[in-house]
């Protein structure tokens, strides 16, 4: 029976991503301001769940990068993944924020907010795959 000293707790990795997207953005973006989409219930986004997520561990592997020597992985981590990224999750028009209100809330902009983006029925016999 291992003693209770020796378990050691595993992180929340949940509360690491979330520490890191709020230092990363309080340092990048005014988010929550009119001229910068953004939606207080983000995390309602698959999109953006699977960006901020693709760019937190892009994060770690540059600042593991850094540390091993690449002095260079840190401003390909911004110019290759981040400035990409950005541009897709704060465009106003296209964007996964654009019906989106930081006031009114999520979806607040759209007519009906439960109608299915992907459709859910199987393509015909005859769509090849």
């Amino acid at each position: 029976m291992e003693d209770v000293e020796d378990v050691e707790e595993e992180p929340d990795v949940r509360q690491m991503f979330l520490d890191w997207l709020t230092a990363h953005l309080r340092t990048v973006e005014v988010v929550g301001t009119k001229p910068t989409p953004w939606c207080t219930e983000w995390w309602l986004h698959p999109e953006v769940v699977a960006r901020f997520t693709a760019l937190w561990h892009a994060s770690m592997q540059a600042s593991a990068s850094v540390q091993d020597g690449d002095a260079g992985a840190t401003s390909s981590w911004w110019i290759n993944h981040w400035d990409r990224h950005a541009a897709v999750i704060f465009d106003k028009s296209n964007g996964p924020f654009r019906d989106c209100d930081t006031t009114d809330g999520h979806l607040s902009r759209r007519r009906d907010k439960y109608a299915a983006v992907v459709p859910l029925t199987l393509p015909p016999g005859n769509v090849t795959l």
